[in-house]
C-alpha cells in the first residue's frame, strides 16, 4: 500500500502537548521586544507594521484561511442537513445585519452619526471576535484539565475577553485613543489603566479553575492562556502593538487548522463525505494535508477577487495590499463612499459572524462533529 494510502485511511487524534507548544510565540515575543527596548531603542517598533495583517505573508495565512477552513468542513450533505436551520436562521440575521450597517446607516444618518455607528458596529466585532478566540482555547484548556464549564468558566470567559477587547482597541485604535482626552486624562492611558483590572480580576476566576484541574497538561494549558493576558498587556503598555494582536491571532488560527486538518481526515478517511474533498479525490492527497492547501486558495481567491472588484469601483487599493497583484497597480481612488462599504468588508464581517456563530455550537460535547476528532 502506498504512503499516500496508509495517510488518507489513518485515523488522526489531536496532539495536546502540540496545542500547548503553540503558547512557545509568548515568551519569544515578549524576548523579542525586550531586547530590541534594552539594546536598539525600540528600532522594531519602527520597522514592523502595528498590525501584523499588514504583512503579506500574514494576511496569506492567517485569519481568513482559518475561517475558510472552519467553513469548508461543513460542505457534506448529513452536517448541512443537520445544521440547516440553524445556518438558515443565523444567515437571516447577518446578512441583512451587515448590510443595513454598512450601507443603509451612511444615507440615514448625517456623516458624524454614521461614523458614531459603524465605530460601535467596529468595537462590537472586535469584541465578539475575542470572546471567539478566548472561548476556543479556554474550551480546550477545561476539556484537558477534565473540568466541566460551569458559571465560574463563564465570568473567566467574559471577564478575559472585556480585557481583550480593551487591548485589541489599543493596538487598532491608539492614536485616536491618545488624542482624545477625559477630563485632565488620556483616554488610551484610562483604557490601558482598565485593561489591566480585568486582566487581574480574570486571572483570579481562571486561578479558581485551574485548582480543580486533574490533568498536568491542561493545568499547564489554561495557566498559559491566563499568562497570555499579562503578556499581551505588558505589550500594550511597551507600545508593540504588532505583538498584541500577533499572540491571540496565532495561538487561535493554528490551533483550529490543527483541529480542522484532523476532523477532516478522520470524517472523510474512508468515505468522502466532504463534496470539495470528493471532487479533489483525483489527487490522492489525504484530507489533512488538503485541508490547510484548500483554506489557504479559497481564503486569497475570495480576498483578491473582492479587491479587484473593489478596485474597478474606486476604492483605495492600498487597503488591499495582501493581494500580490496589488503591487503592479498604483492607487486610483476615485469613489467618495466610505471604505467600510467595500465588498471585501461585506465578506469579511458576514463570514467572520457566521463563523463565530456556528463554532459556539459545532464542536460542544453532544456535536456530531465530535464523532471525528479525539485529542491525545
Amino acid at each position: 500500500m502506498s504512503l499516500e494510502v496508509d495517510l488518507a485511511q489513518k485515523q488522526l487524534s489531536v496532539p495536546n502537548k502540540l496545542l500547548l507548544a503553540l503558547y512557545a510565540v509568548i515568551p519569544l515575543s515578549l524576548l523579542a521586544a525586550f531586547i530590541d527596548s534594552l539594546f536598539f531603542g525600540h528600532a522594531m517598533r519602527e520597522v514592523l507594521p502595528s498590525n501584523p495583517g499588514q504583512l503579506m505573508w500574514w494576511a496569506i495565512i492567517f485569519n481568513f484561511p482559518h475561517i475558510i477552513s472552519s467553513l469548508i468542513t461543513l460542505v457534506d450533505k448529513e452536517y448541512i442537513r443537520h445544521y440547516k436551520p440553524q445556518f438558515k436562521k443565523a444567515l437571516w440575521i447577518i446578512v441583512p445585519g451587515v448590510l443595513f450597517i454598512n450601507f443603509a446607516i451612511p444615507f440615514i444618518l448625517p456623516d458624524k452619526g454614521a461614523m458614531f455607528a459603524y465605530g460601535l458596529f467596529f468595537v462590537f466585532f472586535a469584541a465578539y471576535t475575542m470572546y471567539h478566540v478566548l472561548s476556543q482555547q479556554f474550551g480546550i484548556g477545561m476539556m484537558m484539565m477534565g473540568v466541566r464549564p460551569d458559571s465560574r468558566y463563564e465570568h473567566w470567559r467574559y471577564l478575559s475577553s472585556i480585557a481583550a477587547t480593551l487591548m485589541y482597541l489599543l493596538a487598532f485604535a491608539g492614536p485616536n485613543l491618545k488624542t482624545a482626552q477625559w477630563g485632565a486624562y488620556n483616554l488610551y492611558d484610562i483604557v490601558q489603566l482598565v485593561a489591566a483590572v480585568f486582566v487581574v480580576v480574570a486571572s483570579l476566576a481562571g486561578f479558581r479553575l485551574v485548582r480543580e484541574g486533574t490533568k498536568s497538561i491542561g493545568i499547564i494549558y489554561v495557566s498559559a492562556n491566563i499568562f497570555m493576558l499579562y503578556a499581551v498587556w505588558i505589550l500594550c503598555f511597551m507600545e508593540y502593538s504588532v505583538f498584541v494582536v500577533l499572540i491571540p491571532r496565532f495561538v487561535h488560527d493554528v490551533t483550529a487548522f490543527i483541529i480542522y486538518s484532523v476532523h477532516d481526515q478522520n470524517r472523510n478517511r474512508i468515505v468522502r463525505h466532504n463534496l470539495i474533498y470528493r471532487a479533489l479525490s483525483v489527487f490522492k492527497l489525504a484530507p489533512v494535508v488538503l485541508c490547510p492547501l484548500i483554506a489557504l486558495f479559497l481564503a486569497n481567491f475570495i480576498e483578491c477577487g473582492a479587491y479587484f472588484i473593489d478596485f474597478g469601483l474606486g476604492f483605495n487599493p492600498a487597503l488591499n495590499s495582501e493581494c500580490f497583484a496589488t503591487h503592479y497597480y498604483s492607487p486610483n481612488v476615485e469613489n467618495a463612499l466610505p471604505d467600510h462599504m467595500r465588498l471585501g468588508m461585506q465578506i469579511m464581517f458576514i463570514c467572520g459572524f457566521f463563523h463565530y456563530h456556528i463554532e459556539s455550537f459545532v464542536w460542544k460535547r453532544e456535536s456530531i462533529h465530535r464523532h471525528s476528532i479525539s485529542f491525545s
